[in-house]
């Protein structure tokens, strides 16, 4: 009985190990990666650079007072029937020729009497001179009055009074300009940083001479800095006649809106120790507030020591817009071939920000650049282009 189990036993086992499924091997599928692209396109652009300055004016300067004296009154005036609007003091505007510092002149108007006697007088002894010279000649008689010595004709004397005469004259006239010189009168339009006298203080004569220290309203300037780099970008050239490739430039305020227009005006020739940078100067005109222009109104004016934002724009070049997501290193970015499989290619950028960048060389027009950031990347993978963001 025990034989018989054991041999159907063995005999079930035998069946079923001869009737267990066959296995199939499972065809493996290669998932490919999914990335996007674009398309190279060849655009021209304006070189745009951003950057940043300091506005200072175009012309700083001290008003001086050229006579001494004491300081008797300045602008505003009381008995001005002008009712000019120009004011000695800090931030105070002032038109061109405005009587700003009136300095007391009767010292002055004493020495001008003076030297106008001391005219008279010495035109007084050249006419003199000149007669006594007439005298002599009716004297001479009927002789040759060639063969007079000077002396005789009275040359030295006649020439002595001229010279005398015109000394007279000379220092009549530097009396006169130095009465008119008491009263102090703006040399431009402008405006007053701050004042260093005031009424009552002496002037010259062993006290400081400097009465203000006042600007031009008319232009303008922004100190700022580019690297060599920026400059080559902007084609900006030092040596160039003046608006030759004139580089230009705009002042932009808060909201993104250009409130000045202005162009590079020119290189100080200094590049900074600390930072290697160019200095440069940006000149704008009527950029700073203006109350004696009533055309055109200055809505924002410009404020000496302001920090502003720049645009500097140059010469149109043709360019690739790249997105920054394409490049893998700093100049390196993936193309795809006619077989959708990927290429490192270095190019050459000459301006980037943190969207894109802008490519000079290194890629063609129509080739397709894979802007899909990839952990592992091989030489000749093969993707699958990205018809959608679900993919």
């Amino acid at each position: 009985m025990c034989g018989v189990i054991i041999t159907s036993a063995v005999l079930i086992a035998k069946y079923l190990i001869e009737s267990k499924p066959q296995s199939k091997p499972k065809e493996i599928v290669k998932e490919l990666p999914f990335v996007e692209i674009v398309e190279a396109n060849l655009v021209t652009q304006r070189a745009t650079v951003d950057t940043f300055g300091t506005v200072q004016a175009r012309t700083l300067t001290n008003l001086i007072a050229e006579v001494p004296g004491l300081i008797e009154g300045v602008a505003p005036f009381e008995n001005d029937s002008n009712q000019s609007i120009s004011s000695f003091q800090n931030g105070g505007f002032f038109e061109k020729g405005d009587l700003l510092v009136k300095i007391i002149d009767i010292d002055l108007l004493a020495r001008e009497a003076e030297t106008l006697a001391n005219l008279r007088r010495m035109e007084y002894q050249l006419a003199q001179e000149r007669a006594l010279a007439d005298q002599a000649k009716t004297e001479w008689g009927d002789r040759d009055w060639k063969l007079a010595s000077d002396l005789v004709r009275r040359q030295p004397q006649i020439s002595k009074a001229e010279a005398e005469a015109k000394a007279a004259e000379a220092l009549h006239n530097q009396a006169k300009k130095n009465v008119l010189k008491a009263n102090v009168r703006a040399p431009f339009r402008g405006r007053v940083l701050n004042i260093l006298a005031d009424v009552g203080q002496q002037v010259g004569s062993g006290s400081p001479s400097a009465l203000a220290k006042i600007y031009s309203i008319k232009q303008g300037e922004v100190q700022l800095a580019l690297s060599r780099k920026e400059l080559s970008f902007l084609n900006f050239n030092e040596g160039s006649p003046h608006g030759v490739n004139q580089i230009e430039a705009e002042i932009v305020n808060e909201e993104g809106v250009t409130a000045h227009f202005g162009v590079i005006d020119r290189s100080q020739g200094i590049i900074d120790p600390r930072t290697r940078l160019h200095n440069l100067v940006a000149r704008f005109e009527n950029c700073f507030t203006d109350p004696f222009n009533q055309i055109s109104k200055n809505e924002n004016p410009l404020s000496i020591g302001q920090f502003v934002k720049l645009k500097l724009i140059g010469p149109k070049i043709d360019v690739f817009i790249i997105p920054i997501s394409a490049f893998r290193k700093q100049n390196t970015i993936l193309i795809l071939d006619k077989d959708d499989r990927l290429t490192l290619r270095e190019v050459k950028s000459v301006k980037r920000n943190g969207l894109e960048a802008w490519v000079v060389a290194g890629i063609q027009q129509g080739e397709r650049v894979c802007i899909t950031p990839m952990d592992i990347i091989a030489e000749g993978m093969k993707v699958k282009i990205s018809s959608s963001k679900a993919e």
